[in-house]
């Protein structure tokens, strides 16, 4: 969820947001991740291929590796594995617009960027709603605009966020690079670290469209927080719309989505085995879990 940076000047102010964004999301562990771990995982992705892997798995899996480990988040990768600049991006037209970024701390890696970019020009919905503005916001806006240059198509991407200071970071680099079609609004969270959503501004910003695609990427905060993120969007869903949880190999976001699988009208698909874990599903019936 990290932006901001250029020249020499920009570059510290890039470290203060990301000191920032520190102080508020759950501490990464910097172990070195044995090549056993990277095997497992490669090993999950060849055998399911396009598809995710269960939650049941993952469940069954954490349990196991966190009785030997005896640590929080015992499936999450290191920093030191994530990390990569936006210049290393297999997607040219992604690489122009982040190559100075730093991707896969607290924002989303690059691998988990490319899954998306591809996602997105197969699937290409028209309404995407994103919790939590940075590199990501900035990649799913070029995303966009690659599938509608030569189209009448017109899609729109609406973020949340809940810090003010990038919010505006977020929004002028937007604007130099030429990127439409996105807005980002504020919003603040809760004493529980929730997001507070202004429910008449979200309804006055679609109008009569619905929402094809959640990616929650936010908020930042204590462990959790982001289990009533998916249930509030969800009304203003399509039924079929499809959803993203990053960070999901953490043990806050295993238990939202453990949570999640238990809502009528939210189906949890599983988690596919790339950067941080990305949990996806999708809204079956939005109006289910809406009264739930």
């Amino acid at each position: 969820m990290i932006v901001l940076h250029n020249l020499t000047t920009k570059k510290r102010a890039h470290y203060s947001l990301e000191e920032s964004r520190n102080s508020l999301c759950p501490r990464v562990s910097s172990q070195v991740d044995p090549p056993a771990d990277k095997l497992h995982l490669r090993a999950l992705a060849l055998f399911y291929k396009k598809r995710p892997v269960p939650l049941s798995y993952w469940l069954s899996f954490h349990s196991a590796v966190a009785a030997l480990s005896h640590s929080s988040d015992p499936l999450l990768p290191s920093q030191n594995c994530l990390q990569s600049s936006g210049a290393s991006l297999p997607i040219r037209e992604l690489k122009e617009v982040l190559r100075h970024d730093l991707l896969g701390m607290w924002a989303l890696d690059a691998d988990t960027i490319a899954f998306l970019w591809k996602r997105i020009q197969q699937d290409r919905p028209k309404v995407i709603i994103e919790c939590g503005a940075g590199v990501s916001t900035l990649a799913l806006a070029k995303s966009i605009a690659d599938y509608e240059s030569g189209s009448e198509t017109f899609a729109s991407l609406l973020s949340f966020e809940q810090d003010l200071w990038v919010k505006k970071g977020v929004e002028k680099r937007l604007e130099i690079c030429g990127l439409k079609s996105v807005t980002i609004l504020h919003a603040p969270i809760s004493k529980e670290g929730e997001y507070q959503f202004d429910e008449n501004q979200l309804r006055e910003h679609l109008g009569s469209e619905k929402v094809d695609w959640v990616i929650v990427d936010g908020p930042a905060g204590p462990e959790g927080c982001r289990v009533s993120t998916l249930p509030f969007l969800a009304r203003f869903c399509r039924p079929g719309a499809r959803w993203f949880l990053d960070d999901s190999f953490r043990d806050g976001e295993l238990r939202v989505l453990n949570q999640w699988n238990r809502m009528h009208g939210i189906v949890v698909e599983g988690i596919y085995p790339i950067g941080k874990g990305l949990g996806v599903g999708i809204v079956a019936d939005p109006q289910q879990v809406a009264r739930s």
